[in-house]
């Protein structure tokens, strides 16, 4: 994966055709039977279709594909052996799709509403399908809509009170800041906390639409002082596919401005303002193009050679017949480095090929803050 691992679940997207990667997908809710349902469909090439539906019992997805034409939608669910498990047969009309799923011998009624993600946001439990922020699709807010958080556990860490949170379906479990901080802060960054909570909700059960799949969250508080509260977020899952895998997805937080930071913000060894992403999956656009060059060119040598004065030993190639060894002198496997703050400085992660993956997170790799402070993003000014 070439890039920062926000969320280590590319495993489970739907792959769609590139002619329609810009197009948004249409969204649609209603009942099978007497059964509440939310369907998202996208165009393919041609009269082609596909997309997924949950039923908001379950909240877990189930693949269509098919086609659209002159007739209506005809959409089919398969098997992992590729057998037909479902037919949908629906025709469109004044805004609303209607006809038949059948199963077997068994056939039921469909009627479903298009979806207007303004209007979603905007009603009356407008609230519960923000939760997640307005990034998040229609599709994904009508699943976000259908969960609740239990309080578990409080936590004293660095002088802050935590509040964790579990979501009972998917076992997922954060915090939030419950003291420690005045209010506007506290609400900033528990509104960054809250949001991540309902993002990996919805990776949760989209993961484990699949059969014996599992997912697991470990959230781990690495620093929380005036100015940044740092913690990972280890996933380790298995979303249906040849193996499980597992990934660390770090999230830091400027406590003043209430803003998620990237790696640049609090360490630059560049000239000006460092470089953006304005999302993910902006592969293309000039600000990743830039960043990629700067990771590349400047931040991976200098990290190597950092790492290399701080822990010699280590950063030691492995000797030749040594095939298991770990080789962090390959400026292949920093340009991805995953990274989090700690009372000590900060810990820069490297990234191997799966047939390594026992080489990631060392414990050793931390650059103290007095060569961090040498070099300081914006965050650090």
């Amino acid at each position: 994966m070439k890039s920062l691992r926000l969320l280590p679940l590319l495993c489970c997207a739907v792959l769609a055709p590139l002619a329609s990667a810009a197009e948004p997908a249409e969204v649609w809710r209603g009942t099978v039977g007497a059964l509440p349902v939310a369907m998202s469909l996208s165009r393919g090439d041609g009269a082609e279709i596909y997309g997924q539906y949950f039923y908001l019992k379950h909240l877990r997805d189930l693949e269509l594909q098919g086609k659209r034409d002159g007739q209506g939608l005809h959409l089919e669910v398969r098997s992992r052996d590729d057998a037909v498990t479902e037919r949908w047969e629906l025709s469109e009309k004044d805004g609303a799709l209607e006809g038949q799923w059948r199963a077997g011998k068994r056939t039921l009624p469909v009627r479903l509403q298009r979806v207007d993600a303004e209007a979603l946001r905007a009603g009356r439990d407008g609230e519960r399908y923000r939760r997640a922020g307005d990034d998040v699709s229609a599709f994904d807010a009508l699943r976000i809509g259908e969960l609740n958080l239990e309080k578990t556990k409080t936590q004293q860490f660095q002088g802050h009170r935590l509040q964790w949170w579990r979501e009972p379906r998917t076992g997922v479990e954060l915090f939030t800041v419950e003291a420690g901080l005045d209010e506007p802060a506290r609400a900033r960054v528990n509104r960054i906390l809250s949001q991540r909570l309902w993002h990996t909700a919805i990776d949760a059960l989209q993961c484990t639409s699949a059969a014996n799949s599992e997912f697991d969250l470990t959230v781990t508080p690495r620093l929380f002082d005036r100015r940044f509260l740092s913690l990972s977020l280890m996933t380790s899952y298995y979303c249906g596919g040849a193996h499980p895998d597992f990934g660390d997805s770090p999230l830091t937080i400027d406590v003043r401005e209430g803003r998620e930071l990237a790696l640049e913000d609090v360490l630059w060894l560049g000239k000006g303002a460092p470089p953006r992403r304005t999302g993910p999956g902006d592969y293309d656009s000039p600000g990743y193009k830039r960043l990629d060059q700067y990771r590349e060119s400047t931040l991976v040598p200098w990290t190597i050679k950092t790492l290399a004065g701080l822990h010699p030993r280590e950063m030691m190639p492995p000797k030749g017949d040594d095939e298991d060894g770990c080789d962090y002198s390959d400026p292949g496997v920093w340009g991805t480095s995953i990274w989090y703050l700690t009372p000590d400085g900060l810990y820069l992660g490297p990234y191997f090929a799966r047939v390594a993956r026992a080489c990631e997170y060392p414990d050793w790799s931390l650059v103290p803050w007095k060569l961090v402070e040498q070099h300081p993003g914006p965050a650090l000014k």
